[in-house]
């Protein structure tokens, strides 16, 4: 966007900055109603398996569905059992949190136990933590039961610790976040679940139809998505890997050709805007050149290279 069109009525020039898309509101609540209704559906589903597979009476309830930075929702598990999910076939990771108050008398009760209230705040023992794991399954398939419309496979992760968390996500990482209780007969507390913004595409792509709908039902007034549309956005094609000489360098020379040590089979990476999005070979279409884009490259690409 040129800085001039920012300037208003008055002729004052306002600050221009760089957009990032991440930070601006969150989801609105119409986006979000279908993933909310299947929370429901999850919650009714996992109180007859809570039963009918773990042999525990209990009513399970969605209490409250908030988006919230990911940083704040791990600063308040120290404590809590911490399991990640991997959904879809992308790998995309969400996050179950589990009270200690509803965690032990589960445990307690699939050991035999009474299953009575619980106040302990200490981290789980391995057997223990087998345990809960056998919970936590039952929570993918109820979860991937509730969300069949999107067609999102869930399965377990691993444990977590919250120290490892607050280095996985940056301070800029939002999530949505729903919170259950569990009613036992004699015990009760919750357990969370944490979808990162990151993570919805599947969810929320799965009623759109059309970019026009996305920009009538996000975030992003109707007219700003129009206008984004004409945006440009710098390309480069790189070759990795090379390796030359200082003097081979020094003897440069217009015409000569500079051998870079690549194979030709080797492709290149497509910056987008100076990030490696995809891998991509020169091409030429008619009298102009392109490149051909072979894969995309996963997020985390290290973005360093040499231009060809």
């Amino acid at each position: 966007m040129n800085p001039q069109d920012a300037a208003p009525a008055n002729g004052k020039k306002e600050p221009v900055g760089p957009c990032d898309f991440r930070k601006i509101g969150g989801i609105d609540k119409a986006r979000l109603a279908p993933l909310v209704a299947a929370g429901e559906v999850f919650a009714r589903g996992f109180t007859q398996a809570f039963q009918g597979k773990l042999g525990l009476a209990g009513e399970t309830t969605l209490q409250s569905t908030e988006q919230m930075p990911c940083r704040k929702f791990v600063e308040k598990t120290a404590g809590s059992y911490l399991v990640s999910l991997q959904l879809g076939a992308q790998v995309e990771i969400a996050l179950i949190q589990i009270d200690s108050m509803l965690l032990f008398p589960v445990v307690d009760r699939l050991l035999g136990g009474s299953g009575g209230p619980s106040e302990l705040s200490r981290e789980a023992t391995d057997i223990e933590d087998h345990i809960a794991k056998d919970f936590v399954r039952l929570m993918c398939h109820e979860l991937q039961v509730a969300w069949k419309d999107f067609d999102v496979s869930v399965s377990m992760g691993t444990r977590q610790l919250p120290s490892q968390l607050q280095a996985t996500f940056s301070a800029t990482d939002n999530a949505l976040v729903f919170s259950f209780s569990v009613n036992m007969e004699s015990a009760g507390g919750g357990f969370q679940l944490l979808l990162p913004i990151a993570s919805l595409g599947a969810f929320l792509g799965a009623n759109t139809t059309s970019a026009g709908e996305v920009s009538r039902k996000g975030t992003m007034n109707a007219k700003f998505a129009e206008k984004a549309l004409d945006w440009t956005f710098g390309l480069d094609l790189m070759l990795l890997g090379g390796k030359l000489r200082a003097t081979d360098l020094l003897n440069l020379s217009v015409g000569k050709i500079l051998l870079l040590g690549v194979s030709v089979r080797t492709p290149g990476i497509l910056k987008i805007g100076g990030h490696d999005v995809f891998e991509a070979v020169p091409v030429r279409n008619g009298q102009r050149r392109g490149a051909q884009l072979l894969d995309r490259l996963p997020q985390n690409q290290s973005e360093t290279g040499n231009l060809s």
